[in-house]
């Protein structure tokens, strides 16, 4: 107990020094770890070396404050070894919390950490009921100690949202875990039909895959074949892989990953952190966007989705009053359009412009016919871009995981090891 404090020091000021040795890095850090609760907060330790001056008035080394830094850290999410350790109990929980959920670890022989599987019940479930068949895969580096590779499936629905599938984990971007990815997708999602798998992109061939005619793809084709090296590989490679002019099945206009990308933008401060709390940073990402969406669906007063399917038809309205509609028979029309006329035939559902059959959302030329019948133009768009399937979409509600000491874990699970993975880790400073 303090018996008498001295506020007035009487020494001589030759011998006031700023630094002072009870500034320990444990004591530096217990003062921080309010500000790095949050991981996206970028806090260096030359900010804590700032800090500790403006607030205590006494200069610590940097060395110290990347100490105490790290101490706060540990404190707060544990040691990177330790989120492997505790990674099935997590899992165990996760999915008792919501169920449908398919999780998986896969380890070497020696108990090490090798692949990891994760996809929600909320979302495997939305995704049958109400995504449109197309997923965007990508991968991104993680920068956690033992580094890795992390694997994101994604939907877009029909307002042009991300609708996150599944995540994975792995050493490297490599043939054999990129399989181990795509089995466990299948596993978790089942048969789709129809599904299109959207991987990669370049740039240079944007304008002609996005293309919706064969006339219209081969103009912008003919100028790639000045590069005779690119137009043979993407030949050789199959137009209808990565054309929508080419292509049988529908796209409904999602020609990139750029929707992959994105989350991964979204995540780049929980790549930082290790396995178990990067797990826990997607949960509650999912669990925000759920909530979010899910109220948007509820409020909406729109027939389709307003970002998207009712502002499009809004927009081609206005295009096709100025249009001509020339009945060809019962089922046939030609619309005349100063820009470029359309065959429409309602009982193909189909337009020479192709772009009814590929959005699967009614063209101008489309719209113009069902404005001359006097059709109601929404029952020629796609269910997936009704708010009917928008609030199914989001009807699950995804729960976070509990507090360490709330988990109720079985002892299988827990006997269960799961080591670091075998990967070289690179000397610190």
């Amino acid at each position: 107990m303090i018996v008498r404090c001295t506020t007035v020091h009487e020494c001589d000021l030759r011998f006031v020094s700023d630094k002072h040795r009870q500034a320990t890095a444990a004591l530096v850090a217990t003062s921080l770890k309010r500000k790095l609760k949050d991981s996206r907060t970028i806090y260096t330790p030359s900010d804590i070396m700032r800090d500790v001056k403006h607030n205590f008035g006494c200069t610590i080394h940097y060395s110290k404050a990347w100490k105490a830094r790290e101490l706060a850290l540990l404190s707060i999410r544990g040691s990177t070894e330790e989120a492997y350790y505790i990674l099935p109990a997590y899992y165990y929980e996760l999915e008792r919390m919501n169920p449908s959920t398919k999780t998986h670890i896969q380890t070497d022989e020696n108990n090490h950490f090798v692949y990891l599987f994760m996809a929600v019940g909320a979302c495997i479930r939305g995704f049958r009921s109400s995504m449109r068949p197309v997923i965007a895969v990508d991968a991104t580096h993680l920068k956690s100690k033992y580094k890795g590779v992390m694997f994101v499936a994604n939907a877009f629905d029909g307002n042009r949202n991300i609708y996150p599938l599944a995540f994975g984990i792995g050493d490297l971007e490599t043939d054999a875990s990129w399989h181990w990815f795509f089995t466990k997708l299948h596993e978790a999602f089942g048969e789709c039909p129809n599904l299109v798998i959207i991987f990669y992109r370049n740039v240079s061939i944007e304008n002609a895959a996005k293309s919706y005619s064969i006339a219209e793809f081969d103009c912008h084709f003919h100028k790639i074949k000045r590069k005779e090296h690119v137009a043979q590989y993407l030949e050789e490679a199959g137009l209808h892989k990565w054309s929508r002019a080419h292509m049988d099945g529908h796209r409904y206009n999602v020609m990139t990953t750029n929707i992959t990308e994105s989350i991964n933008s979204v995540l780049r401060f929980a790549r930082m952190l290790p396995v178990v709390h990067l797990i826990g940073e997607i949960v509650n990402l999912l669990v925000k966007w759920f909530t979010e969406r899910r109220e948007l669906a509820l409020n909406c007063t729109t027939t389709l989705y307003p970002n998207f399917g009712e502002k499009k038809l809004r927009n081609r309205l206005e295009d096709a009053a100025r249009m001509n509609v020339v009945k060809v028979n019962n089922a046939q029309f030609n619309v005349l359009d100063c820009d470029m006329d359309g065959l429409v035939d309602l009982t193909n559902n189909s337009c020479s412009c192709r772009k009814f059959q590929l959005e699967q959302l009614p063209c101008k030329h489309v719209v113009a016919v069902c404005h001359f019948l006097k059709v109601n133009v929404y029952t020629k768009a796609s269910r997936y871009y009704t708010r009917k399937t928008w609030m199914d979409a989001y009807s699950d509600s995804i729960y976070l995981v509990q507090p360490h000491g709330m988990w109720d874990i079985s002892e299988d699970v827990r006997s269960r090891v799961v080591l670091p993975p075998m990967a070289r880790v690179m000397p610190g400073r």
